[in-house]
């Protein structure tokens, strides 16, 4: 099984398993204690894990577009 969790140093969606007890950010460096980490969602497998990570990042990006286009006005 595998966690989606949020780094909370950068706030980043990272893939942990859910043996883990720790896990280092690849984006912050920043070492996280996995049951500390604000839990988006477990999966049972990586790739499950990897595909909500993707459409998590897609879903922000799409408000922050709309958000800079709001500013832009």
């Amino acid at each position: 099984m595998y966690l989606v969790i949020v780094c909370y140093k950068c706030g980043r969606f990272l893939l942990a398993k859910t043996s883990q007890k720790t896990r280092r950010c690849p984006h912050c460096e920043a070492r996280l204690v996995v049951d500390k980490t604000k839990r988006i969602a477990k999966t049972k497998t990586a790739q499950e894990a990897s595909d909500l990570i993707r459409a998590l990042k897609r879903k922000n990006a799409e408000k922050t577009t709309g958000f800079q286009r709001e500013l832009t006005r």
